[in-house]
């Protein structure tokens, strides 16, 4: 692994920095609502209809690559939502 990507962080800021400066503009005429894999270490970018798609694709391009995963025209590649139950007990995962 390249020594500037020694964290998940470090990947996700490059992966942002790279998919604005390179990508952004394109993808989001072209491809929204995909999912773009962003290899933080060749710069390049593969989309794909669901995350493994586009997971796929880089692979084929770099199998050793570093990919950071976006779903373009989203502000986050998943959407995450919990809703608190109306009997007021809580679930086992919030305790």
């Amino acid at each position: 692994m390249n020594a500037l990507f020694n964290n998940p962080k470090a990947i996700a800021e490059a992966g942002e920095r790279i998919y604005r400066e390179k990508f952004k503009t394109d993808f989001e005429a072209n491809h929204r609502g995909k999912f773009a894999a962003i290899n933080v270490i060749k710069e390049t970018a593969a989309i794909g209809e669901t995350p493994e798609q586009a997971f796929e694709a880089a692979r084929k391009e770099d199998p050793h690559g570093l990919f950071h995963l976006i779903r373009v025209g989203y502000a986050g590649a998943f959407q995450v939502s919990y809703q608190f139950p109306r009997n007021g007990h809580q679930d086992w995962l919030f305790g």
